[in-house]
């Protein structure tokens, strides 16, 4: 490098340096992350403190980190302190890839200057400039590798000089190919094949002691971390287990090449390895085809440096393809190197001065998209560690001991996180009794159990409907930032909701039809309210209660009508028959004695359904509706003109359609009510806004005429709710039928889209 040129590369290095320093991560994230944390806490394999292979290496590098991070900022917390002392690995690493990258294309054949070019494309392309900061081995393990290969590059150069002696610099590169192994096992396809072809070379040259002195090199390297890690693993034969069981684990329930071949698969993992990694697919493409083109430039005037780069990454290129989840991106980061370089010499081919603004509009355009991700990603971190941090402060505040409960899928993906903050919060067994993770929590109460609990649930779920919503409290909703997603794909579950549930006054079990997600579950358990009975279970009190529970007849026209009963512990509260016009029932029961006492704190309810024909099966009926409150509370139900709950289960959203006139049935105590009207843009479905008229009788209480997304909320006097007996209507003038508008279906006749109607005082 002449001087000048090593200005730049020191120039660059210290730009990434601070701009990665002032960026690093508040939590860790991946799970790997998790046990690379506790490896450094607590090294042992066989725990996963870190999974195998083990990585004793980065453990080791990291400890040393991890202990000058905590020295440098004594007062953070042990999550930032992991976090940030693991992507110190990454900073420092970042910070030298400007000079390694630099050196290794000179290796390969570049000009100095192009050389730097091709370092500058792959340090900011956003995957790199991202992943630098997160607390993974990733960053640190590639820039070593690549240093490795640059050894290896550099020494065939000595080589090819007149009476060149054996390159010392060989020796280095084969010790670091076999210790870098301990750093991260997917070194080995970037080092290995550098190795072989070195080995090769001296074997074909007759220098076989030579080529065995290069083996034996990387095998002592490689002995260096691997003994210490099988003696501290219990031996040989238990490290292979270990080794053996993680294996059959990364193959399980992945997608990938090796196990399912497919051409679909091969153009979607090449798709996510090439082009996912500039974020900006127009950003990635040109890359390519710049990467392409310098292809052909160099089979045609430099077929050895092409050589030299296919030698150095197609091998890792095959096994990433093959044997590594695509969609985890961070997996592709090897593959930044060559594609840039390889554009590199495409751009090279113009003058100098014009190759460097090309260079310089592609360099702005990666870092003006991976900046801003970056900065979220460093203030806002993992949204499940985050949940978890929040969770763990509010601990000490909470009046009794919460129990942590949470979906399934969310359990999954949660598992090392309850293992890091078991220390502070030893959060119990999770019972999971398959996907109706609710019915755990109903057997708790049930108990007698007062205890608060904290639910992590997955934003696609439901099922939380199934408890009284005055009991439940959205504490925090937490997910990974919308800027970094694209960089970090996974197929892990990363947006939760916590949910703070105290003892409610009601509670469902099976049967029930709330939501779209539990009538799928009450069709598939055949649990429905005419094969076995919907349960429901009420908090014992001696004040007066009301009781609301609504459905809709579901079997079609001709059949016979359905007899629905309530009965309280055997007892019969009210019987109703319901046939298929209107379709639709409400039914309220009042109980002015209130529930009385007996064996446990809740009384158990059950809703059946019969046909009033005893020759014939029992009519479907779904039942859609239920709450209980005091009778000085209040109740809304949902009674005719409304359509049946919906849902994307992509977002766990729900809505109702209003038609042109829909009816709320109110039952409430003293005093005025607010309505919270939330839907929609009508614009969506009509040309212009709708007018939407709200009524308790012939009084008015609101009007508004929406144009986009709207909530709207209308003071609902006491006094006109009594003159009205208790009915709000909603009335729009605009109404489409679905079938009328092209091939659904669906005939219902739909008015307002609403995701909430919600009544308060």
């Amino acid at each position: 490098m002449t001087p000048r040129l090593r200005i730049l590369v020191l120039a660059a290095g210290l730009l990434f340096f601070f701009t990665h320093l002032h960026n690093l991560p508040r939590t860790l994230e991946d799970l790997d992350s998790v046990n690379f944390a506790l490896g450094v806490e607590h090294f042992d394999v066989g725990s996963h403190r870190p999974h195998p292979p083990g990585y004793p290496v980065y453990i080791a590098l990291a400890k040393a980190s991890t202990a000058v991070v905590h020295a440098l900022t004594p007062s953070a917390d042990r999550d930032r302190t992991a976090a940030a002392g693991l992507a110190a690995l990454g900073l420092l690493a970042g910070t030298a890839a400007v000079w390694i990258f630099t050196e290794f294309w000179i290796a390969v054949g570049l000009p100095p200057v192009a050389a730097f070019f091709a370092a500058i494309l792959a340090i900011v392309t956003p995957l790199f400039w991202f992943t630098a900061a997160r607390p993974l081995s990733d960053s640190p393990s590639l820039v070593l590798a690549v240093a490795v290969q640059t050894l290896f590059l550099q020494g065939w150069r000595l080589k090819r000089a007149p009476a060149a002696p054996f390159p010392r610099r060989w020796i280095w590169a084969a010790l670091a190919s076999g210790f870098l192994i301990g750093m991260r096992s997917q070194t080995m396809w970037m080092t290995g094949p550098l190795l072989i072809w070195a080995a090769a070379d001296l074997t074909m040259a007759r220098r076989v002691r030579d080529a065995l002195a290069l083996v034996g090199a990387a095998a002592f390297g490689a002995l260096l971390w691997a003994v210490p890690l099988v003696v501290l693993s219990g031996g040989l034969q238990r490290y292979l287990s270990l080794l053996s069981f993680q294996g059959a684990a990364d193959f399980y329930g992945v997608e990938m090449l090796a196990t399912r071949p497919s051409f679909r698969l091969l153009r979607t993992a090449m798709y996510r390895t090439f082009i996912w990694p500039w974020v900006w697919p127009p950003l990635g493409q040109i890359m390519i085809l710049l990467a392409l083109a310098g292809i052909v430039r160099l089979a045609g005037a430099s077929r050895r440096a092409l050589a030299t780069i296919l030698v150095s990454f197609s091998p890792y290129l095959v096994f990433h393809l093959l044997y590594q989840e695509s969609v985890t991106l961070r997996y592709a980061l090897p593959m930044v190197v060559p594609v840039a370089g390889l554009a590199t010499a495409a751009i090279s081919m113009a003058r100098v001065r014009y190759a460097a603004v090309v260079a310089a509009v592609l360099a702005a355009a990666s870092l003006w998209i991976v900046q801003p991700p970056l900065q979220s990603y460093a203030r806002e971190g993992s949204g499940l560690f985050r949940a978890f941090q929040d969770m763990v402060r509010a601990v000490p505040a909470s009046p009794e001991p919460p129990v942590l409960r949470m979906h399934h899928q969310v359990w999954w993906g949660v598992q090392r996180e309850l293992d890091w903050y078991r220390p502070s919060w030893d959060m119990g067994p999770q019972p999971h009794p398959g996907e109706r993770e609710w019915l755990s929590i109903v057997d708790l109460w049930r108990s007698g159990s007062t205890r608060p609990v904290w639910f992590l649930a997955d934003v696609t779920r439901t099922d939380l409907a199934v408890f009284d919503p005055r009991s439940r409290t959205l504490r925090g909703r937490y997910g990974l930032p919308i800027e970094a997603r694209p960089l970090m794909p996974t197929p892990r579950l990363e947006d939760v909701n916590w949910w703070e549930i105290d003892r409610p006054g009601w509670m469902l079990g099976n049967g029930w039809s709330i939501t779209p997600e539990l009538a799928g579950m009450t069709s598939v358990d055949r649990a429905g309210p005419a094969q076995r009975g919907a349960d429901a279970y009420l908090l014992r009190s001696q004040a007066p209660q009301t009781i609301m529970i609504g459905g809709r007849y579901l079997s079609p026209p001709g059949n016979p009508a359905a007899v629905v009963s309530a009965e309280l512990e055997g007892q019969v509260l009210s019987e109703w028959r319901v046939g298929a016009d209107p379709g639709w029932f409400v039914q309220w029961i009042d109980l002015p004695q209130g529930i009385s006492a007996g064996a446990g704190p809740y009384a158990h309810l059950v809703v059946r359904v019969r046909s009033d024909d005893q020759s014939r099966p029992s009519p479907l009926i779904g039942l859609e509706q239920f709450d209980a409150a005091p009778s000085s509370g209040t109740i809304a139900a949902f009674a005719d003109g409304w359509q049946e709950p919906e849902g994307d289960p992509r977002t766990g959203r729900l809505w109702r359609w209003t038609s042109d006139r829909s009816v709320l049935s109110v039952r409430s105590g003293p005093g005025d009510l607010t309505l919270t009207l939330t839907g929609e843009s009508p614009l969506k479905y009509f040309d212009h806004a709708p007018e939407v008229v709200v009524r308790a009788g012939d009084r008015e209480i609101g009007r508004f005429s929406p144009s986009v997304d709207f909530s709207e909320h209308l003071l609902i006097p006491a006094d006109a709710l009594t003159s009205s007996g208790g009915r709000l209507v909603i009335a729009t003038n605009l109404t489409f039928v679905p079938a009328e508008r092209g091939t659904s279906p669906d005939r219902r006749r739909l008015g307002l889209k609403l995701y909430e109607t919600r009544l308060s005082r």
